[in-house]
């Protein structure tokens, strides 16, 4: 399976980038990574629940996929292709509970208002391991602080869209 992941990339990207992206994992904190992604997920399942407009939680959805993929490579190109395929699968089944009518919408409500708190600790968490390291890795500055800005203009955005303050 990792021919397969190797021979796509290779074709997609350079191999100087190739190696780059990968070699960074060690850089990348799973748990930091979990918890924007269920802050991530809440609002993206609340967004559907409530019934909004698509453009209200639809960049969730897609950010919800990004970040899960994230984990799942930064989990299969740390050696636990096993563990990556079953994290895909469970966070694939909680996704389609959470979005279901079977979920209870209070859950939703308290995951909703969480999701603030969970991706600040998420980034909190990364920052300590980073500071713990002396190191940021691969990670970019200016990344960091376009996904803030970027993050402060949907909120505005959402707000604007859906009436709720």
């Amino acid at each position: 399976m990792t021919a397969i992941f190797r021979q796509l990339f290779s074709m997609a990207v350079s191999e100087h980038c190739y190696d780059t992206m990968f070699q960074s994992v060690a850089d990348y904190h799973f748990a930091a990574n979990l918890l924007e992604l269920v802050a991530i997920s809440a609002t993206a399942s609340y967004g559907w629940r409530r019934g909004f407009p698509f453009s209200a939680y639809g960049e969730g959805l897609f950010m919800a996929f990004q970040t899960s993929l994230i984990a799942f490579l930064t989990l299969f190109y740390s050696g636990q292709a096993v563990r990556g395929w079953g994290f895909l699968t469970l966070y694939a089944l909680i996704m389609a509970y959470l979005m279901s009518p079977r979920a209870p919408f209070s859950w939703l409500q308290l995951l909703q208002t969480g999701s603030v708190p969970l991706t600040a600790s998420g980034k909190l968490w990364q920052a300590w391991y980073n500071y713990r390291n002396s190191s940021t890795g691969q990670l970019s500055l200016i990344t960091c602080l376009l996904l803030f800005l970027g993050s402060v203009a949907r909120i505005f955005t959402s707000v604007q869209e859906t009436g709720i303050s």
